[in-house]
């Protein structure tokens, strides 16, 4: 029950794969239909017809040849197949039992994930004066073709869906178009697909049992049922059982391996033989004809009642309303804007089965109009512009925040005037001279600026390697103490606070502790150092300049807008310093004295990893490539094992996911096991892994399984 996508290689085999589907209807053709804005734009309407397809998948369209002349040949891919498939039960009852009401509900499920992808997802990329801008179009062509069975010939709606290399840009022109949104949000087209569809199998009449991640199963039909017709899962677990491993365990790459392992060739069969042969298999394992008609029935009664309700609509109305609070809620609490798609597949999730996206696309327009949504500008990951939303509460803790800051200028006095500013600063830089560290001209201005600075709140911008701590923040720490400011190291995590807290010798605390428990308001004034700044969210950024003020104390903000932003939402460090907020820069790299080193750092500040990793190569330094996960931790363990205990110090291994960080620190402690670097007996404990959830999706019941644990920090 998922959504795939997969390029087109072939034009010419493309057009002859989606049409034909011999074991699905009578006559040899699947049902088919030309879906989206473009189609429109070429008067394409109903089936599908073979050689318009044909000539499309070639790029031509509207007297236009789509595609790029290499190497001598003209190019242009064909495009993409997005396909939908339906959970197993919504196929059992749709196929073998023939509630062909399902089917419909299927196609408008369909139909409903595709128009938002059209409208929120498709972009081209258009060359102008030597650099490439993306414009977002809201037209797609899209050929759509419906089958109910697999290869396996076990009962599987799923509707392919052809997306044409093919759009319309604001002048008119047809341009290829630019596909990685459709990857990059595919888990979301899938949530919403499954949402509708599981909005209309409850409307008719069907109960459903939820599973993760919006997926679902009609209630009423038994587990051997469901086993009978899943040959082709059947077939891929076993295909991964004999590598050891299940379908929950295996890699994405491992479960597509196994899928095309086991894949069967396409086989013809009549129509009418393939349904006595489900019924035949029905029958066997105890769903026999009575109980397939009785479900059916009794799902038809039970939609007829609900539809006869008079407060029906009122119900919907409500459930979608809430589903949309608490869809935005979640999402503003880790993003200051999201997208339309974004907020319609929370809304669905919290919604499931209640309410469809015809009834969140109506909550939505109200939430509009109350002011609980407000419309914004939302860039994708390719910088295309598209419709999305901010939350009252996200307005209203940046407002607070940006007001608090501009309040705060030019109402302390400074810490040192300038003669003497400038007199601390020569006197730090020779003590860092005689340990042999010298100061660079910005980072003598910086700390000048910041004792000088009449502001209560003042940032301090500089990339990782700068050299900040050691010389600016250990200059205003030393200088500000010694005029009877108490100074408070903090940051976001504690190992953090910490490190601050022993460079600066100053008390340290993490900020969340911090704004839970600041102290009371004394007589004496405070300094509070707050490092990774830009970890800081808009809420806790208005928190924390709202305790300053009442505090007096002054806050020094220490981080880069071009590091990690903060979990929850907003950036704030980035929006004070675009407000006005008087910063110190610091740009110069000391970290790094080693010009190939250097030269791989500058080159990753700028988002470019090929020559990032060509100055490493050309260092000295090795890279390694390995053909699975597998083989990059065993060659990362080896590697790592084979160092002396002052080397192993020093090295700092880094994987970005949990789960792999789990697996690789196990490989590491398995080969310094054998090494003897790790001996005596192993101890084994539990560990509670957070499951990071939002405070509205704490709230929300789906949102556990069997197995979770639940902790209460707080009565």
């Amino acid at each position: 029950m998922v959504a795939t996508i997969s390029a087109l290689t072939s034009a010419g085999q493309a057009a002859s794969y989606y049409e034909a589907d011999d074991y699905y209807a009578e006559g040899g053709l699947a049902p088919s239909e030309w879906l989206g804005q473009g189609a429109q734009a070429l008067n394409l309407a109903g089936a599908v017809d073979r050689d318009q397809f044909a000539r499309l998948l070639d790029g031509h369209v509207a007297g236009q040849s789509l595609g790029t002349m290499r190497d001598g040949e003209w190019e242009h891919r064909p495009g993409w197949d997005v396909t939908f498939s339906a959970p197993k039960s919504v196929s059992i009852m749709a196929e073998v039992a023939g509630d062909r009401r399902l089917t419909a509900a299927h196609e408008r499920a369909v139909k409903t994930a595709l128009e938002l992808a059209e409208q929120h997802f498709s972009a081209t990329r258009i060359r102008e004066d030597g650099s490439i801008r993306r414009e977002a179009t809201g037209n797609l062509v899209i050929a759509s073709f419906r089958h109910g069975t697999s290869r396996a010939l076990d009962p599987q709606l799923h509707t392919h869906n052809v997306i044409l290399n093919m759009t319309r840009d604001e002048a008119g022109q047809w341009r290829s178009l630019e596909p990685r949104a459709f990857y990059q949000m595919q888990k979301q087209m899938g949530a919403i697909y499954r949402q509708e569809l599981a909005a209309g199998v409850q409307r008719l009449g069907y109960g459903i049992e939820r599973g993760k991640d919006s997926t679902f199963e009609i209630a009423g039909i038994g587990a051997d049922t469901l086993e009978a017709f899943s040959q082709r899962s059947a077939a891929i677990e076993a295909r991964l059982a004999e590598r050891g491993k299940s379908r929950a365990e295996a890699s994405a790459a491992e479960k597509q391996i196994a899928a095309l392992d086991t894949r069967l060739a396409k086989e013809a069969v009549p129509h009418a033989e393939l349904i006595g042969n489900w019924w035949e298999a029905a029958d066997a394992v105890g769903w026999d004809e009575q109980a397939r008609r009785g479900l059916i029935a009794q799902a038809e009664a039970r939609a007829e009642s609900t539809a006869l309700g008079a407060d029906h609509e009122f119900v919907r109305e409500l459930a979608g309303d809430r589903a949309v609070a608490q869809g935005a809620a979640m999402l503003g609490e880790r993003q200051s804007v999201f997208s339309t798609t974004a907020l319609h597949e929370a809304a669905g999730k919290f919604g499931m089965g209640r309410v469809g996206h015809g009834d969140i696309a109506a909550a939505i327009a109200r939430a509009e109009k109350s002011g609980a949504l407000e419309t914004r500008e939302c860039l994708d990951r390719r910088g295309v512009a598209f419709e999305g939303f901010t939350t009252a509460a996200n307005i209203a803790n940046e407002t607070a925040m940006l007001r608090l800051e501009e309040r705060a200028r030019q109402q302390a006095e400074p810490i040192l005037p300038p003669i003497p500013a400038a007199r601390a600063v020569a006197e730090a830089e020779r003590r860092s001279a005689h340990q042999g560290h010298g100061w660079t001209d910005e980072q003598k201005v910086a700390a000048a600026q910041i004792l000088g600075s009449r502001n209560r709140v003042i940032g301090l911008q500089g990339a990782a390697g700068t050299a900040k701590t050691s010389t600016v923040l250990a200059t205003i720490a030393r200088e500000a103490e010694a005029r009877d400011i108490q100074v408070v190291a903090l940051a976001p995590t504690a190992s953090a606070a910490q490190v601050l807290g022993e460079a600066l010798h100053s008390r340290a605390d993490t900020l969340a502790r911090h704004l839970l428990a600041p102290g009371r308001p004394t007589p004496m004034e405070r300094l509070w150092i707050v490092d990774e700044a830009s970890l800081i969210s808009s809420a806790d950024a208005a928190k924390l300049l709202g305790l300053a003020e009442s505090h007096r104390a002054r806050v020094l903000l220490v981080g880069d807008t071009a590091q990690l932003g903060s979990v929850e939402a907003g950036a704030a460090f980035a929006q004070l310093q675009g407000a006005g907020m008087e910063t110190a820069r610091l740009t110069k790299i000391l970290r790094q004295t080693n010009e190939h080193a250097m030269a791989a750092v500058e080159a990753s500040f700028a988002g470019d990893a090929k020559r990032s990793l060509a100055a490493l190569d050309a260092g000295g330094g090795r890279v390694i490539e390995c053909d699975t996960r597998e083989a990059r931790f065993a060659q990362i363990a080896q590697d790592y094992a084979k160092l002396d205990t002052k080397e192993r110090r020093k090295a700092l291994v880094v994987e970005p996911s949990r789960e792999g960080r789990d697996a690789l620190t196990k490989e590491i402690r398995h080969r310094l096991a054998e090494n003897g670097a790790l001996h005596g007996p192993a101890v084994e404990t539990t560990r509670l892994v957070p499951r990071d959830l939002t405070r509205a999706e704490a709230k929300d019941v789906h949102s556990y399984g069997i197995g979770d644990m639940i902790r209460f920090a707080k009565d």
